[in-house]
């Protein structure tokens, strides 16, 4: 049995085609604890991360998470490209579709009532309509966004730059948050959202992997690097109630390199998980 005063929080990175390895890697976890799903409280994701996120706060399981993450799927997604100056290289309309297999198309944030789920965006709104400015949506019950449809959320979430052009007025929340961590926290603990006590806060933050490299350096530091910060930063505030799952890719691996996935598959099946368990038999439960 677990401990009902802690307030459990998972988090997923964005990252692109490397969702597939995160989704794996969740996999192998709920293997060994058939219940991990169930005991958490509120689920965060940036980009592909929301997807994750969502999906589970839906109700998903991983493993159907794992048939979103296919190969097949994402050559969908990431095809076909445009090489027109100035435009983003792939349309979203391929990833609207597949997003519609998963999610109804005209559900709301607040109708996913089995979780909280929070998904960072970045809203670059015409001149007129005021300056540019993060949002956080969310299902807590005083959220301004929760009639959001989730469709729509995720999309926002994960316009990346150079790669989709903006939805709606939203680009990436990976440009402020690609690791939602800080931002989990700070929810958690606001007395508008969650209103928990800082010492019941536990959070298991995923990652997509590390790039140890990246063609397009701007990128990398800003999709990769800038979430291990955020890491530090919640191992700052939470000290042992923060455990950070995030393996070092052997090589870089681009956003939209959908041939890659069959690898990050490979590589999520063969980390080793004990530090992860170890620290979950003691911290989580």
């Amino acid at each position: 049995m677990f401990k009902i005063s802690k307030f459990r929080i998972m988090t997923f990175d964005g990252g692109g085609i490397k969702g597939a390895l995160t989704v794996v890697l969740l996999k192998r976890l709920q293997l060994v604890f058939p219940q991990l799903l169930e005991t958490i409280d509120f689920f965060a994701g940036t980009s592909t991360g929301s997807f994750i996120a969502l999906g589970l706060a839906y109700g998903i399981s991983p493993e159907q998470l794992i048939n979103l993450y296919s190969e097949e799927n994402a050559k969908f997604i990431f095809t076909p490209p445009h090489f027109e100056v100035f435009q983003a290289k792939y349309d979203n309309a391929h990833l609207k579709e597949v997003l519609l297999r998963v999610f109804p198309e005209n559900m709301r944030l607040k109708e996913l009532i089995k979780h909280r789920v929070l998904v960072p965006s970045f809203a670059v709104n015409p001149p007129i309509e005021g300056p540019w400015h993060p949002v956080f949506n969310s299902n807590f019950p005083n959220s301004s966004t929760q009639n959001e449809k989730v469709i729509d959320v995720a999309l926002s979430s994960s316009a990346a730059p150079f790669y989709f052009p903006p939805y709606n007025n939203y680009v990436d929340g990976s440009v402020f948050a690609n690791n939602p961590g800080p931002a989990a926290i700070a929810f958690a603990v606001e007395s508008e959202a969650g209103n928990q006590k800082l010492d019941d806060v536990v959070l298991l933050s995923l990652g997509t992997g590390l790039n140890p490299f990246a063609p397009i350096p701007i990128l990398s530091t800003l999709f990769d690097q800038v979430v291990e910060a955020a890491s530090y930063l919640s191992f700052q505030i939470l000290g042992t109630h923060y455990f950070r799952l995030n393996p070092t890719l052997s090589t870089a691996v681009g956003l939209d390199e959908y041939e890659r996935i069959p690898q990050l598959m490979e590589l999520a099946e063969a980390v080793d998980l004990e530090p992860v368990i170890h620290w979950l038999q003691n911290n989580w439960f």
